[in-house]
């Protein structure tokens, strides 16, 4: 049998990450995020839970706090 390629359509603004951990810097939090958890703090996340928006002035990057992995101290 041949194999036949599969292709898979990804939404506007999605990346192919070469790693499958990225470790980020958080920049700002939620007001209902729990502690450790803080503004500065370095956090390993999943890279494809990378969210990215536009409003306008340039992308942001969103994770949700229950994708944290860890943090990097």
């Amino acid at each position: 049998m041949q194999e036949e390629e599969t292709l898979i359509a990804l939404p506007e603004g999605t990346f192919r990450a070469e790693n499958r951990y990225e470790r980020v810097l958080v920049e700002g939090i939620s007001s209902d995020v729990r502690p450790p958890l803080a503004v500065g703090n370095a956090v390993v996340v999943l890279s494809h839970m990378i969210e990215e928006v536009d409003f306008g002035e340039g992308p942001v990057y969103l994770v949700l706090e229950n994708h944290v992995l860890g943090i990097v101290e």
